[in-house]
């Protein structure tokens, strides 16, 4: 970890050239083994690689480390097991994180839910509502501790499970002080983040830079609110940049809060009404855990009471993957209208459910 750590700290070493490094080098200790020339010939400049190499960079380090340790702050380097593997794959990851909590899990799937400061009580209601009931299934909450949305997704994921708090300043600098006391339940029930260094004070560059964290630990990212410039909106764009599932709830069509999901929808990120909608989109692995236990309690009830068309297109839809509508009238001994007609009536009753693309699937 030092050496990441002493890595990290070098004055005007970049987060691109500092992972080139360690990817050269494989391990960061093998740096500090390095000649200048060596440096140098991987278009380190003079003056940074005898930085890199000098004593002074081996002290920062240790009185860096030191720090943490009083405060009971963990450090772990790009290396480590315990850093977020997803977060590996962006483009320019961090090569240290700071880490402070009792339930930091970096292999537990994490969902990000952002939005605006400044929310209605919708906003609010829906960003608990969703926090608390992914949380319940087992997907840790991850956003970023600011004032409105943010805290809110952290109150709710609070209610029934783990969730992460990622800092624009240094995880010794609540920002903003308000949420001092919800920092500290974050921490005992899952865990605060930053890549910054102790003592950085939440200036307002370190926020775009945050949120690539958020985006980049998660496997979506989930937009309740968010006016036309909102920095949400810059989330969604690194999420999208690592390959993340968008998700966006639908608002108010005459607030301004409504214009980043519903341009998001347009767009087309996933329409957001219950959690569903989004373990739907999860990875096989993880959607499959998360139903099973629901699916297993509907195949044990009776079928709905169905007849004629309804009744046949309800049996040829399953609980388990949606179906599209060119394969049920391949399937199927009806006309196209009389499908039609059945999925609206089995839709309008709640049984089923529609899915991007025409698919359509049996509801839970």
């Amino acid at each position: 970890m030092k050496a990441a750590l002493r890595l990290f700290l070098v004055r005007g070493l970049g987060l691109r050239s500092a992972n080139g490094l360690i990817k050269h080098f494989k391990e960061p200790e093998r740096v500090f083994q390095a000649t200048t020339d060596e440096l140098e010939a991987l278009d380190i400049p003079p003056e940074i690689a005898e930085d890199i190499l000098s004593p002074k960079s081996a002290e920062r380090a240790e009185i860096e480390a030191e720090k943490a340790d009083k405060l009971g702050i963990t450090i772990i380097d790009i290396l480590d097991a315990r850093y977020p593997p997803l977060l590996r794959e962006i483009f320019d990851p961090p090569i240290v994180l700071y880490l402070r909590g009792k339930k930091w899990n970096a292999e537990l799937p994490q969902l990000a839910i952002v939005g605006t400061r400044r929310p209605t009580g919708y906003g609010l209601n829906c960003a608990e509502r969703l926090a608390e009931d992914l949380a319940a299934r087992g997907l840790a909450i991850t956003s970023g501790l600011a004032r409105g949305l943010d805290a809110a997704a952290h109150r709710g994921a609070l209610r029934a499970g783990i969730t992460y708090a990622v800092f624009g300043s240094g995880i010794d600098f609540v920002y903003p002080k308000e949420n001092r006391e919800l920092a500290d339940f974050v921490e005992e029930n899952g865990a605060i983040i930053s890549e910054f260094p102790l003592g950085t004070p939440p200036s307002p560059q370190n926020f775009p830079i945050r949120n690539r964290i958020i985006a980049g630990m998660s496997l979506g990212v989930t937009v309740v609110e968010a006016a036309e410039y909102s920095g949400s909106l810059i989330t969604v764009r690194l999420a999208l940049e690592a390959g993340r599932e968008i998700f966006a709830v639908p608002g108010n069509i005459t607030s301004p809060n409504s214009f980043g999901p519903h341009a998001l929808i347009r767009q087309g990120a996933k329409l957001v009404t219950n959690w569903q909608d989004i373990v739907e989109e999860l990875p096989h692995p993880i959607r499959e855990k998360i139903f099973a236990p629901l699916i297993a309690k509907m195949q044990a009830l009776p079928e709905p009471q169905l007849d004629g068309a309804e009744a046949k297109v309800w049996r040829a839809l399953s609980l388990q993957e949606a179906v599209s509508i060119d394969a049920l009238l391949s399937k199927l001994p009806l006309s196209t209208s009389e499908v039609y007609s059945a999925l609206l009536a089995l839709e309008m009753a709640e049984h089923i459910r529609q899915l991007p693309g025409k698919k359509y699937i049996r509801r839970l």
